[in-house]
């Protein structure tokens, strides 16, 4: 398997990745954003849907959010009202936090694998010290030379 290597250009592109905050939950949906443009813009949905080449009751339907869209959908939606659809993803925890946290996952499957052979010789250690195993585990694998973290 051929390794791909990540570009300064990739590194630029994961900076700009935000995190979610908390406050960011208000967020107006897809057909909000949709309903205020059209709006704005004082048109019809009648009139969007011919330009976006849907049906009026899809975009109505996609307006009250009873429809998912398609992206192609939307692309084609926001061309008729004069914009461009981006999408970019929006973190939930850092990418750091989300790496430690896969390595986290990993690292407990493997200690108890271990702990439970160690209990059966009543050898379990006590519970700071598993925590500390952990850790260690833990950042023992994000240093490993390895690309992939295992999910299995």
């Amino acid at each position: 398997m051929r390794q791909k290597f990540i570009t300064v250009l990739d590194d630029i592109a994961l900076s700009r990745l935000t995190v979610q905050s908390s406050r960011d939950k208000s967020k107006l949906t897809t057909g909000d954003w949709i309903r205020l443009l059209r709006n704005r813009l004082r048109m019809t949905q009648a009139e969007l849907a011919h330009r976006a080449h849907i049906t009026q009751p899809n975009l109505a339907a996609i307006e009250s959010g009873k429809v998912d869209p398609q992206v192609g959908t939307l692309r084609r939606i926001y061309e008729g009202l004069g914009c461009e659809l981006n999408l970019e993803p929006l973190l939930h925890k850092s990418l750091e936090e989300l790496t430690r946290d896969r390595a986290r996952a990993v690292a407990l499957r493997r200690l108890k694998q271990t702990m439970g052979t160690m209990a059966l010789e009543d050898q379990a250690p006590d519970e700071d010290t598993f925590k500390q195993l952990l850790e260690k585990r833990t950042d023992d694998i994000l240093r490993s030379p390895r690309k992939r973290l295992p999910t299995r």
